[in-house]
């Protein structure tokens, strides 16, 4: 299934709703590229360690105005007004809308979703933080694979997750600095194919 917005349909959104300049474009192989530089605002709106920067669920969905059905991994809490949609969290505490591993998602009905937002511990340093082990992301991204075709997967880390390219097409990859002292990260957007 193709998505009716092309890639310059989704960046022309993105400069018109967030008003910032035309930082991502499409590259000569096809794929957006691009680097976001969020500014200097530390504050996290949720409080929550390891929380989305200001502007990045902004950003996301400026892109994807057509999506209708969101699903958070590692969603710990995801600021829901900002960017609505059903949460999965290991952790009870965080009150997520599937209390389930992201490397197996079996009680996650993946199929009724068109988007998916993934933001995993980068470090055993932050799982720390979380009480949780290191994430095995080609475990995640398998079990993504039960996705139906032409949905997204917005995944922000400091490593591009390993995934089939059968299964999954990468349409973007987005640069991302969040301020002074604070780990440079990568959004890479896959398409389930």
């Amino acid at each position: 299934m193709k998505s009716a917005l092309t890639w310059q349909d989704r960046i022309q959104n993105y400069i018109r709703e967030t008003g910032f300049p035309e930082n991502i474009f499409m590259g000569e192989d096809e794929r957006v590229v691009g680097t976001w530089i969020m500014g200097n605002n530390y504050r996290v709106k949720s409080s929550y360690y390891g929380g989305y920067p200001p502007t990045y669920l902004r950003r996301i969905k400026a892109l994807f105005p057509d999506k209708v059905s969101t699903l958070h991994v590692f969603s710990g809490k995801v600021d829901l007004e900002a960017f609505p949609g059903d949460t999965v969290d290991i952790n009870p505490d965080v009150n997520p809308t599937f209390l389930d591993d992201a490397q197996t998602l079996e009680t996650v009905p993946l199929e009724k979703y068109d988007l998916v937002l993934a933001d995993p511990p980068y470090s055993v340093e932050d799982c720390e933080h979380y009480g949780t082990t290191m994430v095995k992301r080609n475990k995640v991204m398998r079990a993504l694979q039960r996705l139906r075709s032409g949905t997204h997967i917005v995944w922000l880390d400091q490593v591009l997750p390993m995934y089939r390219k059968d299964q999954f097409t990468v349409e973007a990859t987005i640069g991302m600095w969040k301020s002074t002292n604070h780990r440079f990260r990568g959004i890479t957007i896959f398409r389930k194919n």
